[in-house]
């Protein structure tokens, strides 16, 4: 619950106002912390390009509009990868470059001044292993997609169009792809209309009209059809699909126009651009890319009605809808502040599947943030503001850190200053500070220290909670006991000493010291009573050891007590309670994640002791996460009761609840494994797979029957079904056919699930084949690390062979490798 509903507006800003103190700093140092210098400002770029997609060539033909950014330039440096520039015309006559494997430096012979408007035209060809790629064109067997898409983000755009290739200049773009006329083309913005070429091709041409970053430059080309629709405040959409996967479309773009109305609605801000496409690719090394007004994601999300209750496409397309105000519309100006883009989009895709799955499943999100940021605090202490924070800092922990942004604000206050900020730096670069200072200007707040805690400074706060009854009342005794360092948590003066000031709030509060990597939050704290009253108190919790008394002046019988209830603030918590406490909490707390945590509070009992109250939890009980863990507590459990339960969840209409009980259970109890076999046939996929691969150990004697049953099932993208049954099958009868059957699915006709599938299975087999040792090694040369990982992996597993080593050494000795090739598969091959 936000403060603002609960306190005074006096209130609120006593508490924002008073623990803005110390403005000493230390931090972890970023060497990417400072935008990149350029001494021009690119402002149109029109690219016309065409491609030779059997041998990976793009031609291509650039034109840069730019302003000179200093009193006079005789140079001017562009971002090129292995480009081979022909040509370079300043303003329209020849000039001198050089141009080495990653800069093109351009010398403009006369200098160019303030106030003079320049343009570039740059006539190359490049055969890009990054930024572009070409799918299928050398598929011997002709079953892979054919299709042409571009990786921008990070800085791969430069590696097929030489330009400036920085987040921290924006440019109005233009695109003009030639290609085959059978193909669709997307690029980004409003499509300006093709025109057929004397070679057959067509000329599709593109345009925005507003300026964005060159990373968000991108074309898609493949063989398509589009569904046009709108949102109801009127916005364009076009929404590629395979022709053959029609039946997809509706499943997979669900919510699409409802999401626009959404974000329009919460932000207050309407969608910057003319139109808004998306496209599914092939091999698509991450999940999804948030090109301006043109999203690409990996076509594993357009799936069918069973795949769609394993993995859909609804969070990924709300997380990269966002990012269309954060991160295209406002852009961070260097990788330090990646998280301004990325958080957001968490957090902006968590709260519009609140809208869709309810408020649990939006608790249970910001509690897998909160486990992973922990988790994550174990490795290093980089704050969510560091170019090395990693993708936990910059997803799942900026997302929590933005709703207890949220918290502190109150909804109004929070929404108002984020429509400011959007507005006020529309179409340009942003840092942290930008943020900070558009929530202080809108509403007065001195937030400084919740930049320091929980932005610019790593860690989390770890507390130890007890709860005492005395006879005038009752208290929270909250200690703060992560470790102090001046890297986390607030400011440190001196001997990690710092003096709070002397502001009457905080001297009302007896805080004369706080040493550096202590945290200052406002926290409620709850009684509940066992006549169904309950007494609430909010106070902030900012040194080492604080005392939070509540009266209870009619002496009731405490039911169980709470802190922080709802999990607000991120922090990791000890709170040891009594079980009677636990199952007072399990049963009557108002949230989920109360309920859960009581739950979790309980592993440590036996069986006999809770079984009771965890039948009744799960009997009532709705949401997945608290019944999944009442199914692990139980699992091992051979009580009569806790059996039928497990029975019951195996018929659980949540596929979660029916893929907890497989994560469970590992018990040979022949009456649990009967009731299993329904599994095997199961809607979702992923539960199909699970559980012939867990019946098959369990019961090696029903093997052939589970085969049986799971028989020409493929399963989802990534035939996930057919590869284990092939795997199981091959290990039970040894016929070679389902071994040859898993070599060809690691081949490059098949797209990279599906050739990781079986190059973990045929590795798991045992089985050597120099046809597995080709895919391997095709694989490894990807720039899809979810496909060369697991290549890398498998190669080396035979490698390390001594019968399979010479093999493998003469086939690789046998090929011609470019300089790239040969040190990508040296480093996989020694690396282990």
């Amino acid at each position: 619950m936000a403060l603002k509903n609960i306190l005074s507006p006096f209130l609120i800003f006593s508490f924002l106002f008073s623990i803005a103190q110390d403005k000493t700093r230390s931090y972890l140092t970023d060497a990417k912390l400072a935008p990149r210098e350029h001494n021009v400002d690119f402002t149109h770029l029109r690219l016309e390009v065409s491609f030779d997609p059997a041998i990976g060539l793009v031609r291509g033909k650039v034109t840069e509009r730019f302003l000179p950014l200093r009193p006079e330039i005789d140079s001017l440096v562009l971002d090129g990868v292995n480009i081979k520039v022909k040509e370079i015309l300043l303003n329209g006559k020849a000039v001198k470059f050089k141009n080495d494997s990653s800069v093109i430096t351009v010398y403009t012979g006369t200098p160019l001044t303030w106030g003079s408007s320049d343009s570039l035209v740059i006539s190359y060809e490049a055969h890009p292993h990054k930024g572009l790629y070409f799918i299928g064109w050398n598929d011997k067997n002709n079953v892979s997609r054919k299709q042409i898409w571009s990786q921008g983000q990070g800085t791969d755009n430069r590696c097929w169009i030489p330009m400036y290739d920085e987040m921290n200049d924006k440019v109005v773009s233009e695109v003009l792809v030639a290609f085959d006329k059978t193909y669709k083309v997307l690029s980004n913005g409003t499509f300006k209309g093709s025109k057929d070429n004397k070679d057959g091709t067509l000329t599709w041409h593109y345009s925005m009209s507003h300026p964005h970053a060159p990373y968000l430059i991108m074309i898609g080309i493949g063989n398509y059809e589009v569904l046009e629709t709108k949102s109801k405040s009127g916005l364009p959409m076009h929404l590629y699909y395979y022709p053959e996967w029609k039946e997809r479309a509706q499943l997979t773009y669900r919510y699409s126009e409802q999401m626009v109305d959404f974000y329009e609605k919460e932000i207050g801000v309407p969608f910057g651009w003319e139109s808004y496409s998306q496209i599914p690719v092939q091999d698509y090394m991450f999940g999804a890319m948030e090109n301006t007004s043109a999203t690409v994601f990996g076509d594993f999300f357009f799936v069918d009605a069973r795949s769609n209750l394993d993995r859909n496409y609804v969070g990924v397309n709300a997380h990269e809808l966002a990012h269309q105000w954060f991160g295209d519309l406002v852009t961070a100006n260097s990788d330090a502040h990646h998280w301004l883009q990325e958080s957001f989009a968490t957090y902006y895709d968590m709260l519009f599947e609140q809208c869709i799955y309810g408020e649990d499943n939006f608790n249970w999100s910001r509690r897998n943030a909160q486990n992973s940021a922990l988790e994550e605090s174990k490795k290093n202490n980089y704050p969510v503001a560091h170019s090395d924070g990693g993708t936990v800092r910059h997803y799942p922990k900026g997302a929590f850190v933005l709703s207890m942004l949220k918290y502190v604000c109150g909804r109004e206050g929070y929404n108002k200053a984020i429509k400011a900020y959007l507005e006020k730096y529309k179409y340009g670069n942003v840092d942290s500070q930008d943020l900070l200072r558009s929530f202080e200007e809108t509403l007065g707040y001195s937030l400084d220290w919740f930049w320091e805690e929980w932005v610019y400074k790593g860690g989390e706060p770890d507390y130890a909670v007890e709860f005492q009854e005395l006879n005038s009342g009752c208290q929270f005794v909250v200690k703060q006991t992560q470790e102090l360092k001046p890297t986390s948590g607030l400011p440190v003066e001196g001997n990690q000493q710092v003096t709070a000031t002397n502001d009457p709030f905080v001297s009302e509060h007896g805080s004369t010291y706080r040493p550096g990597g202590l945290y200052s939050m406002p926290f409620w704290f709850e009684v509940h009573y066992t006549d169904g009253s309950v007494e609430k108190k909010m106070q902030v919790i900012e040194r080492a050891s604080e005392l939070v008394t509540l009266a209870n002046a009619n002496h009731k019988k405490v039911d169980f007590v709470l802190f922080d209830p709802g999990n607000h603030v991120l922090k990791a918590v000890t709170f040891a309670k009594s079980f009677e406490m636990l199952q007072a909490q399990a049963l009557k707390a108002d949230q989920m994640l109360d309920r859960y945590d009581a739950l979790v509070g309980m592993r440590a009992l036996a069986p006999d002791v809770k079984r009771e109250t965890l039948l009744q939890v799960y009997n009532k009980e709705t949401f997945q996460a608290t019944k999944a863990e009442v199914i692990s507590q139980l699992a091992s459990d051979a009580d009569p009761l806790s059996v039928a339960l497990l029975k019951r969840a195996i018929a659980d209409k949540d596929v979660l609840v029916r893929k907890a009980v497989l994560n469970s259970f590992n018990s040979p109890d022949k009456e649990l494994i009967s009731a299993l076999e329904v599994l095997v046939r199961d809607s979702s996929y992923e539960v199909c797979a699970s559980a012939l691969e867990k019946l098959c150990k369990l019961n090696p004697s029903g093997t052939l029957n589970y085969l049986d049953a799971a028989k020409g099932v493929e399963g989802t993208v990534g035939r996930n079904v057919i590869c284990k049954w092939l795997e199981i099958a091959y290990a039970t009868k040894g016929d070679k056919e389902y071994a040859d059957k898993l070599i060809a699915y690691s081949g490059s006709s098949y797209e990279f699930r599906t050739r990781a599938n079986a190059m973990g299975a045929l590795k798991r087999l045992d089985y050597f084949d120099t046809g597995l040792v080709d895919n391997c090694v095709d694989a490894m040369l990807t720039n899809n690390s979810r496909l060369s990982g697991p290549a890398g992996d498998c190669l080396n597993y035979f490698f390390a062979q001594d019968r399979y080593k010479a093999t493998i050494g003469e086939y690789l000795k046998s090929k011609k490798w470019n300089r790239w090739q040969a040190q990508k598969l040296n480093a996989y091959l020694t690396s282990k």
